[in-house]
């Protein structure tokens, strides 16, 4: 881990374009700073952190947020899903939340997100912890493998189904010749949701992932002259190919 002064941001986000998130808190609402922020990858939701964030809490004894990224669980669905998207959805719930530093714990795309912030508002983040993922490195899983899935879930028609279960049950039988891992099937499975319209589909944004996978699958070029020089940590997986 490094630990050097940061440097101030002159980076304003645009409350216009920033998507209102998804959030669940952990602990009190009267915030303690940094407060943890927890951001999960793609297909993820802030659901998926309810047993680490519940830990990290009684351990850290500081709050704990964990977030629906802008496309996903049940923050709002929008027509794009670029890393300065993420970041400005991202620092609008910060202000919401009148947090002033955070500290981040990012898995995959939401390990990207994190980075983002740091650079485009260094100011506010106390540190990172990225999980199998960093701003330089992809994997054939990335690039080519989740494309793929993407597109067999766009295939998948929920019309006739009118139970979630039954839902799960028709996309599983036919992901699975797709997806054979259990850890990404389960994943998958847990977008299928009935919506408000009391109809059942995806809770996360199929058609935008797959139109602008271009961007979650790579760092944007606009940050790779910028800094953080606050504390890092990136852990990966001793198989991991997400990690150079």
């Amino acid at each position: 881990m490094t630990n050097i002064v940061r440097c101030k941001a002159n980076f304003k986000f645009s409350s216009k374009t920033a998507a209102n998130l998804s959030y669940k808190i952990y602990g009190e609402s009267h915030f303690e700073e940094p407060t943890i922020l927890l951001l999960h990858g793609l297909l993820g939701s802030k659901k998926h952190w309810d047993s680490i964030g519940k830990t990290i809490l009684n351990v850290t004894k500081r709050h704990v947020v964990s977030v629906d990224l802008r496309n996903h669980g049940d923050s709002p669905h929008t027509n794009s899903h670029k890393y300065e998207d993420l970041a400005e959805d991202i620092l609008k719930l910060l202000d919401k939340l009148s947090i002033n530093r955070v500290s981040f714990v990012g898995h995959s795309m939401g390990g990207r997100a994190a980075m983002a912030v740091s650079l485009l508002a260094p100011e506010k983040v106390a540190g990172l912890l990225v999980l199998d993922i960093s701003p330089i490195s992809n994997s054939k899983q990335l690039t080519d493998y989740l494309p793929n899935v993407l597109e067999a879930m766009r295939k998948v028609n929920f019309k006739k189904e009118i139970k979630v279960n039954a839902a799960k049950q028709k996309a599983k039988k036919e992901l699975e010749n797709i997806i054979k891992e259990d850890n990404l099937m389960r994943a998958v499975l847990s977008n299928v949701k009935m919506k408000p319209d009391r109809t059942i589909g995806w809770a996360c944004n199929v058609d935008i992932l797959i139109k602008h996978f271009k961007y979650i699958a790579s760092f944007p070029e606009n940050m790779k002259r910028k800094r953080y020089y606050g504390p890092t940590l990136f852990i990966g997986g001793q198989l991991s190919e997400y990690l150079p």
